[in-house]
């Protein structure tokens, strides 16, 4: 187990930015610049951060009072390692984010999630109350959008220079989103900007990848075990870590890629794999997971039926991508599943399902409308839909208490309700939305093939359910 840093920490400066310091930031990016801050120093390798969390929790009071520190706990089967993180140099909350100065800061960073861009096709949203607020004053900001604007904009008074901004979030096409919406804030609150923002600011796209579950009592347990003192910060992670960032930095940059992030031309490929695959299986096992009776990831992804139902989805999915270089796709999607059947890493199957209404769209929907398109079955992604036509609105704890929560939830439950008598309308009311791909919300095959699955889980027992799921996977598998 490693408690001790292997570098002085007063080497490094505050040369990054990052808005949401949450745990995946904590078990993820921290985790690369603290590679990097343990190669030999060199004048490249000082990079030290400065986090700003503008919502709740605030964390700087424990940032503090553990001076700069915290740990991370990487486990699976095979074992465990405790590391210790030092390059989180400051931690600020939203009454004194304004007070950071962005003199040095060359490299950005976000995870805020998709609703932390308050954004409606890509334009600001300007129906959210703190848009308005912000708009109205935009020198006290109160979203990470007009926080951004606001630094770019006493950036550009001072005679600043480039600086690149990087979203880290889940979402597709996540820079051309930041940029977008960025722009769009900037022309309404500071008209002056614009012209500066285009000339001196990148917003490449990335891809992060690392299961990071929300702690609980027994992973909170676990990791003052392994590290052997408690940790207000601590977070446990698998210790399988990816990212994949686009090469368009308007300013210097850490050198990632000494510690293993992959710097491409092109991400989009990348990221398709991961969304679709991973991040597919894993909301598909949210939704299915749940009809079988299943809490957890882990649980989920270890049921002998939707293993199997993994094998088929997993095919189906990849069908519809690109491979990236140096990449395997059925590799990958077998990677995907073992690090799911980890046991030490308890995800909440609730947690997973918070947000679908954002999550499935890109991960489910767009695949079907492809396969559709091509004249494919999308029968797997039809199933995924109909559990979550069941189960979006619900907002009952699991047993540790975990909520899922969705913007459109009690809209789906309103559905689900009206047509509680008919499968067939509440397949087509579901598919009406407009989060579906066109060629989805058209195709009346897939929404027969949705009100079918509908017809088949309802009432069903959790064991009905698994062995629906297993007879399908049986018979894809032996076609």
């Amino acid at each position: 187990m490693e408690h001790n840093l292997s570098y002085d920490r007063s080497h490094l400066r505050p040369r990054a930015v990052h808005l949401g310091v949450g745990a995946f930031h904590r078990a993820h990016q921290q985790g690369y610049y603290d590679d990097l801050a343990r190669l030999n120093q060199s004048q490249n390798n000082d990079w030290g951060v400065v986090g700003i969390n503008l919502t709740p929790p605030d964390l700087s009071a424990t940032h503090t009072a553990q001076n700069g520190f915290y740990s991370v706990l990487t486990e699976d089967g095979d074992g465990a390692d405790c590391r210790r993180i030092g390059t989180l140099l400051k931690l600020h909350d939203a009454t004194s984010a304004a007070s950071v100065s962005w003199d040095d800061i060359e490299f950005v960073t976000l995870t805020i999630t998709e609703k932390g861009y308050c954004h409606h096709s890509g334009s600001m949203d300007l129906d959210v109350d703190k848009v308005a607020q912000d708009l109205a004053s935009p020198q006290t900001p109160q979203t990470a959008i007009g926080y951004l604007a606001w630094m770019l904009e006493r950036r550009r008074q001072a005679a600043g220079g480039p600086i690149t901004l990087a979203s880290c979030d889940n979402v597709a096409d996540n820079g051309l989103l930041l940029a977008s919406v960025l722009r769009d804030y900037v022309a309404r609150a500071f008209p002056a900007l614009s012209g500066w923002l285009d000339a001196n600011v990148t917003f490449p796209t990335s891809m992060v990848d690392r299961i990071v579950p929300a702690m609980s009592s027994a992973s909170q347990a676990r990791l003052e075990a392994a590290c052997g003192y408690h940790d207000g910060l601590g977070v446990v992670a698998e210790p399988f870590r990816q990212w994949v960032i686009e090469d368009r930095f308007a300013s210097a940059r850490p050198a990632f890629e000494k510690v293993g992030v992959q710097i491409v031309d092109t991400l989009a490929p990348y990221e398709h794999m991961k969304h679709r695959l991973l991040n597919g299986l894993q909301s598909s096992y949210a939704e299915l997971g749940r009809l079988c009776g299943h809490e957890g990831s882990h649980g989920a992804a270890t049921d002998p039926d939707l293993e199997s139902w993994a094998g088929v989805f997993l095919a189906s999915q990849a069908a519809t991508l690109d491979c990236p270089q140096g990449e395997n796709l059925s590799d990958y999607g077998q990677t995907s599943l073992k690090r799911l059947q980890n046991p030490t890493i308890h995800h909440p199957l609730n947690q997973i399902a918070s947000d679908a209404s954002f999550k499935l769209p890109q991960r489910i929907g767009a695949p079907a409308a492809e396969r559709i398109a091509q004249g494919m079955s999308a029968e797997p992604q039809a199933m995924v839909l109909a559990g979550w036509a069941f189960q979006a609105g619900e907002t009952h704890p699991d047993s540790g208490g975990v909520i899922t929560m969705d913007p459109l939830g009690a809209t789906i439950a309103a559905l689900r309700n009206r047509h509680a008598g008919s499968a067939t309308d509440l397949a087509q009311a579901i598919l009406a939305l407009s989060i579906w791909p066109e060629r989805l919300r058209e195709d009346a095959d897939f929404a027969t093939c949705v009100a079918d699955w509908i017809k088949a889980f309802a009432g069903e027992p959790a064991e009905a359910c698994r062995a629906k799921i297993g007879a399908f996977s049986r018979e894809m598998i032996n076609a």
